[in-house]
């Protein structure tokens, strides 16, 4: 007898018989035996730069969606986001780099370890005055409430005491200067340099302090080490963190030189671990371009491109060195390229057709992904990570106030695309044409990142699981090989795939 057929269709036969294939125009079949333990499988994916993620998941680049809170939120659960540069100044049409810039700073002083530039303030400033520098220097969503005190209030002044929140009252104290109700110097428990970040914390744990000032010999302030810090170690393992314990993000730039060269400048001062070159169409010049010049001028920092979706704009820019890209056109759920322009391709097709090239670019599929079994569908077509827009708008943490929809009575939240009408406002801020390449609408509301990132590498574990992968190159291992078998759906399994014969 000749070899027995295998179940179902390889990645190869699924994705070059026919026209283009969405993430609903398949499934995955179960014909591999599972002989691990979910607690052996690892999610982890490796993006460049020393940057690896623990959660396969980035945050798309949108107004909408990703701000420092929800950068903050995704970072500490083992992901990482892109800070959008939709900002503009006040009366809405001047882009407003700093604005931009100051999320980023956000993010980079959530967790810090030591913290480099602590927010100071002077002795002689009044406590009304501190709060107010508190207030313009948030970390995550919360307003700074304690101050080391220097000389003139430089970050790297002579260390004269410390004002915290338990040393002044907002109803009592505000008119008071600094030097009147700060902890003074000789009262003060300090570290001097040098000290390792183990040292310093050990230090916070037997003195209960809940702030440590790093000094050297002549007492100018170096560092500041905080407790919430080590409880954020604690609570949070997965956190992707760059080499001085601070949260990773990453920021999104254009492909005009004329605002991409002063806001990658000031992002990478700030502290940002990479950018997103952010355009829907990134097989041009335009693109290779920037490309070029950050790769040339910011050689530590990773480098993400596209958005492109086929073998041709892949082999180009890996070419450039790149390091990674996005890859997706036309297939977001607030994307109207396809219908705009013509230009589009299916979503699971286009990951494929990329990353089977096997050059040295990291994929992350981009557009088209609703729910946690398409991100596995976007992995196991070769996708590295992935990125979401849809599924991260509508949490707690991203922008927008929540409301409730008059119909339905649930809380929803405002979702809209990069290219829609709304969002393409301004002195040439988007770039896009005056046709519209996107929608705005609303989203239901799903509650803290916290809450829904570990469900989805709950549901991301036990479908690796079923197919008996350990990890994401395992699982691409089994997809090239034909041992990950996969079938195509008709209109009648799409609709017995989903909810059904209910009254709800």
């Amino acid at each position: 007898m000749g070899k027995e057929q295998l179940s179902g269709l390889s990645a190869e036969e699924l994705f070059t018989r026919d026209g283009g294939i969405t993430y609903d125009d398949f499934t995955i079949l179960d014909t591999i035996f599972t002989d691990i333990d979910k607690e052996n499988i690892n999610l982890e994916t490796i993006l460049g730069k020393g940057i690896s993620l623990k959660t396969p998941i980035i945050a798309a680049p949108m107004d909408t969606v990703t701000n420092a809170a929800l950068c903050i939120a995704l970072a500490l659960e083992g992901g990482i986001g892109c800070i959008h540069y939709n900002f503009k100044k006040a009366g809405g049409v001047t882009p407003d780099i700093d604005a931009q810039i100051k999320e980023i700073k956000s993010v980079k002083r959530f967790e810090n370890g030591f913290i480099e530039n602590p927010v100071t303030v002077s002795p002689d400033y009044t406590i009304a005055q501190a709060i107010e520098i508190g207030e313009k220097n948030k970390v995550g969503g919360s307003p700074i409430d304690t101050f080391p005190v220097t000389y003139g209030g430089r970050p790297h002044g002579r260390l004269l005491g410390l004002l915290r929140k338990q040393d002044y009252s907002r109803s009592k104290h505000t008119s008071l200067k600094v030097r009147v109700r700060m902890l003074p110097l000789e009262k003060l428990i300090m570290a001097e340099c040098p000290v390792t970040l183990e040292e310093a914390n050990e230090k916070l744990w037997d003195a209960h302090l809940l702030f440590l000032p790093i000094v050297d010999k002549k007492m100018i302030l170096k560092y500041l080490v905080t407790r919430s810090d080590i409880d954020k170690n604690e609570e949070y393992p997965l956190a992707t963190k760059d080499e001085k314990k601070r949260l990773r993000v990453l920021f999104a730039v254009e492909t005009r030189p004329e605002l991409a060269y002063e806001r990658l400048e000031k992002g990478f001062v700030a502290g940002a671990d990479g950018c997103i070159i952010d355009t829907s169409q990134g097989y041009t010049k335009y693109e290779v371009g920037m490309i070029k010049y950050v790769l040339g001028k910011y050689k530590d920092k990773l480098v993400i491109g596209g958005n492109i979706s086929t073998k041709e704009a892949y082999n180009e820019l890996d070419k450039l060195g790149l390091h990674a890209y996005r890859c997706g056109q036309g297939s977001g759920s607030i994307c109207t390229t396809a219908g705009a322009i013509g230009i589009s391709r299916a979503g699971a097709t286009g990951v494929y057709e990329c990353a089977k090239q096997n050059g040295n670019m990291k994929t992350i599929a981009d557009g088209g992904l609703k729910q946690v079994g398409d991100i596995k569908k976007a992995l196991v077509s070769g996708a590295d990570c992935v990125m979401l827009g849809n599924m991260l708008a509508g949490t707690e943490e991203s922008p927008g106030k929540t409301k409730i929809d008059p119909e339905s009575g649930l809380p929803i939240k405002e979702y809209r695309g990069m290219g829609s009408k709304e969002a393409n406002v301004g002195e040439k801020i988007r770039g896009y044409s005056k046709l519209p390449q996107g929608v705005s609408g609303n989203v239901k509301y799903k509650g803290s990142i916290h809450q829904w990132i570990p469900l989805i590498r709950d549901g991301l574990i036990s479908a690796f699981h079923v197919l008996n992968c350990r990890n994401i190159n395992e699982l691409h291992e089994k997809m090239y090989s034909g041992q990950i078998r996969f079938e195509r759906k008709t209109i009648g399994s799409i609709e017995e795939s989903g909810v059904h014969d209910l009254k709800i």
